[in-house]
């Protein structure tokens, strides 16, 4: 499998895509209704259906030739899930790889839980890193979310904030449409069951 780290998958569809995160969960029950449960993954997988965010035949086009050069599942792209797309200095984490290099995390917390998201595919524009509130020098890989920073901080003090992709592949290899309507304004109009995505692992 490839991945494409450009073009991204269109925004206007995204915009009105349905999902969000995933986890899975093993499940046994007991005669007497007492559940075990074990978590399977230890970082969710977000999984979306993007047929909502098609409203017109240039959206419609549009997909049809992305879906062609990711060849169904076989390429990953990136996607920007508009709920979540963002790290401030407050969530946005490190743990650390070597002395020098640390892998992106967004950190969600309720009371005093919380869960670390790994961040594997940042966008450059506009992301800064600071080491104990102060802007710090840094080199980005965009590609695998890995920061370095050659004065080797403890990963604890060190902050980020920018914006980021998730990496995803189409969950289906056939794109069924259909024309439901013709008007005077918009021409032909199509309408799907269901168009699903899911994050790809990397």
């Amino acid at each position: 499998m490839a991945f494409l780290e450009t073009p991204r998958f269109p925004d206007r569809i995204a915009y009105g895509a349905v999902g969000g995160p995933m986890f899975r969960t093993d499940m046994a029950v007991t005669a007497s209704g007492r559940e075990s449960r074990n978590g399977a993954w230890a970082y969710p997988r977000h999984a979306w259906d993007v047929s909502q965010g098609i409203n017109n035949p240039t959206d419609f086009a549009t997909l049809r030739a992305f879906f062609m050069i990711a060849r169904g599942r076989q390429n990953g792209w990136r996607f920007k899930d508009w709920t979540d797309y963002s790290a401030t200095h407050t969530d946005g984490k490190v743990t650390a790889i070597t002395a020098t290099t640390f892998q992106l995390v967004k950190r969600y917390t309720s009371g005093s839980s919380t869960q670390d998201r790994p961040i594997k595919k940042p966008i450059s524009t506009g992301f800064g890193v600071k080491v104990s509130g102060v802007d710090t020098a840094h080199t980005l890989d965009t590609v695998t979310g890995i920061v370095t920073i050659a004065t080797a901080p403890s990963a604890a003090n060190v902050t980020w904030a920018g914006e980021f992709d998730v990496p995803m592949r189409f969950d289906t290899d056939k794109l069924d449409g259909r024309v439901v309507a013709r008007t005077p304004a918009s021409g032909l109009l199509h309408a799907w069951d269901a168009i699903p995505i899911i994050e790809v692992p990397v």
